[in-house]
């Protein structure tokens, strides 16, 4: 085993992230005498908003990573070398990229660029029939050599690349599972996730300001309309979870046509910043939900409440399903409180302990009952509102 072989190893074990490992692999095949100008891998990934990303390593720029989003147009692909080995069922070709071939691929014109004279590329499977969209990866590799990579170096790059490809798909994983919970459970949740927060019932009582946001109206439109409401649905949660990260809050979870989320109170933040930020995230809410609202015919209203107090964070659900979230009677309360919007006229509630610190002026609605809840509460708005 060589040096390189044992250091790609070690990457596999200890490294984070591709471009490193790409950039390692590289600089040390160049230092071995392999005069390489480029060396490329495009892997794939499960990301709601990135399929594929590439990494593309030259001497003068490193390593640069690009997220293909899916979105693009795949013409990009469809001429690309790697889809020809695809339709024609072939794992490992290598072209010259002058001479006949020279506009075989429109790559072939960045090769030359460099300074490059072939193209020798590679597709490995993983074969993993539980997640086919991490089907496996591709990897290209050019030399400034007039006659191109010579046998003996093709064959030091194959003895290599199963090697380079198990290192990528370790990292590649990490990163997935990272970005996954990330999407589906929130950053905090999913960090909690990873260090080892799993047992149900495990968790943690905090104190926080807590926002729960609703469309008015949206189940009576949801009876007419047809599939394309979902697309319109996906703007309204983006107008109303962009603005909770924006301000350091957390959406913990999606309920139908809202959300909630919350703003933990720290040492770092105090009660007063907490709500200031969540009260500045409704703000930005209503704005980009209206500027939602005046792309369509019918206007769906948005209804927020602000309520601070202390609940439990942490794991609850089944043994084989469980779900991070926040639960408890301020949680309670603060649902209650958006079902008051409507009667009350009203698009946004705040309970006395966000609108005592409130940096925009309020004025009372009076003291009412919230379902399940003893007492009565006295609700604020803003004075504006």
């Amino acid at each position: 085993m060589t040096n390189l072989e044992s250091w790609i190893i070690g990457q596999g074990l200890h490294g984070s992230d591709v471009a490193s490992l790409l950039s390692g692999v590289a600089e040390r095949l160049v230092g071995e005498g392999i005069p390489l100008v480029r060396a490329y891998i495009a892997l794939p990934t499960v990301n709601p908003t990135i399929r594929v990303y590439t990494h593309v390593w030259t001497r003068s720029a490193g390593t640069i990573v690009e997220g293909v989003s899916h979105e693009r147009n795949d013409n990009a692909f469809e001429i690309s070398p790697f889809a020809y080995m695809m339709r024609t069922e072939q794992e490992s070709c290598h072209w010259h990229v002058h001479g006949p071939d020279a506009d075989r691929f429109s790559v072939f014109e960045d090769i030359r660029g460099l300074g490059g004279t072939d193209y020798l590329a590679r597709l490995f499977s993983f074969g993993n029939a539980s997640a086919p969209d991490l089907r496996g990866f591709g990897a290209s590799f050019s030399t400034s050599r007039p006659e191109g990579l010579r046998p003996e170096e093709v064959a030091r790059i194959d003895a290599l690349l199963p090697l380079l490809g198990l290192a990528a798909y370790r990292m590649t994983l990490f990163d997935l599972t990272v970005a996954m919970l990330d999407t589906y459970v929130g950053f905090s949740a999913g960090r909690r996730v990873l260090s080892g927060a799993i047992r149900r019932g495990s968790g943690t009582t905090i104190e926080a300001a807590l926002l729960f946001a609703d469309l008015r109206g949206f189940t009576t439109l949801a009876d007419t309309a047809g599939l394309d409401l979902i697309a319109r649905l996906d703007r309204h949660l983006e107008a109303m979870a962009d603005p909770v990260a924006e301000q350091g809050g957390e959406v913990l979870k999606f309920l139908g046509d809202g959300l909630l989320a919350a703003f933990p109170i720290t040492e770092e933040r105090s009660h007063e910043s907490a709500c200031a930020a969540a009260i500045r995230a409704a703000q930005i809410a209503f704005e980009r939900n209206e500027a939602v609202n005046r792309e369509h015919e019918t206007p769906l209203s948005l209804d927020i409440a602000l309520h601070c107090g202390d609940v439990f964070y942490g794991n609850i659900g089944a043994a084989g399903r469980l779900d991070f979230t926040v639960i408890g009677p301020a949680v309670n309360e603060a649902s209650r409180m958006e079902a008051l919007c409507g009667a009350l006229d009203c698009s946004i509630i705040l309970s006395d302990r966000v609108a005592s610190v409130s940096p925009v002026p309020v004025r009372s609605l009076g003291t009412h009952r919230l379902r399940g809840v003893a007492m009565e509460r006295e609700l604020f708005t803003f004075a504006a509102g």
